[in-house]
């Protein structure tokens, strides 16, 4: 009843306690949730860190799940699929060639010779 202490509780409802389906269900509903919109070269910013991200998310706003002692694990989640995030490595990312902005031409933009 109301009056009960906790374990007695405990002892009449431990029947109804439902398990979680798996560890990585359980894992999922204490991940951390942040919205990002992508920046130009495939990155996000978390906590003043910059993450890579698959380029099909360029300028738009992803959905991101992670748990904060573990970004190895960090993840986009979209149409209920899950697109790993790491951690930029800003001399590869530099050289990382985008299909999302056309590269210029410089030959064609006249100037003084």
């Amino acid at each position: 009843g109301i009056r009960d202490v906790p374990l007695e509780r405990y002892r009449r409802t431990c029947m109804q306690v439902r398990m979680p389906g798996s560890r990585a269900w359980l894992d999922e509903c204490f991940m951390n949730r942040v919205t990002r919109r992508v920046n130009r070269d495939a990155t996000v910013s978390i906590d003043r860190t910059y993450y890579d991200v698959p380029m099909q998310f360029i300028a738009t706003k992803v959905d991101i799940r992670f748990l904060p002692d573990d970004m190895s694990t960090a993840y986009i989640l979209y149409e209920g699929a899950h697109y790993p995030i790491r951690q930029t490595d800003r001399n590869e990312n530099c050289r990382t060639k985008r299909n999302n902005t056309p590269a210029l031409d410089y030959s064609r933009m006249g100037g003084e010779k």
